[in-house]
C-alpha cells in the first residue's frame, strides 16, 4: 500500500495572461509551485508559503479553490516513485502588478509563460492532464482583467 502525502500549491497569475512556473535544482521538470503541507497548516496556508518559498511571491489575490487530484511522488531524474502517492491541492492566485519572481531554496529557475503555453510546458503527463480539467477556469480568470 502506498504512503500518501498532503501537498498543496497554485497556479499564479501575472500580467498581461502568464503563470508562474519553476523548476528545480535536481530535475528539469518545470511544474506548477507546490509542496508538503506541513502539521497545523490549512491546505490555503501550504499552497501560500510553497509559492512564496518558491517563487518569492508574496500578497496573493485568492481567486479560485482548483480542487485536488493524485499522482506517485516523481523522482528527481524523472519516473514515478509508486511507494509515494503525492495528494495534491491547488488553488487559483493572481500576484500583484509586476510582480517578479525570485525562485529560492530548491528551486532552480522560475519563469511567467504564457497561458497557451503553460500545458505544453508541464512535462509530466498526470500535472498535465489536470491542468486541461482547469484551464477554462484559468483562461476565464485571466479575462476578468
Amino acid at each position: 500500500m502506498p504512503n500518501v502525502t498532503k501537498a498543496a500549491g497554485g497556479i499564479v497569475l501575472g500580467d498581461h495572461g502568464t503563470i508562474a512556473m519553476v523548476r528545480n535544482r535536481r530535475g528539469t521538470v518545470w511544474f506548477f509551485p507546490k509542496g508538503k503541507v506541513e502539521p497545523g497548516e490549512t491546505d490555503e496556508i501550504a499552497a501560500r508559503r510553497e509559492i512564496e518559498e518558491e517563487t518569492g511571491l508574496k500578497n496573493l489575490e485568492l481567486i479560485d479553490d482548483l480542487g485536488s487530484y493524485q499522482r506517485p511522488r516523481i523522482l528527481p531524474e524523472g519516473g514515478y516513485d509508486h511507494a509515494v502517492i503525492k495528494d495534491i491541492h491547488m488553488y487559483l492566485f493572481a500576484a500583484e502588478s509586476h510582480a517578479e519572481l525570485a525562485p529560492t531554496m530548491e528551486i532552480e529557475k522560475a519563469i511567467w509563460v504564457p497561458l497557451p503555453r503553460a500545458s505544453e510546458s508541464l512535462e509530466d503527463a498526470k500535472d498535465r492532464a489536470w491542468f486541461v480539467t482547469v484551464f477554462e477556469r484559468v483562461r476565464l480568470a485571466i479575462q476578468r482583467d
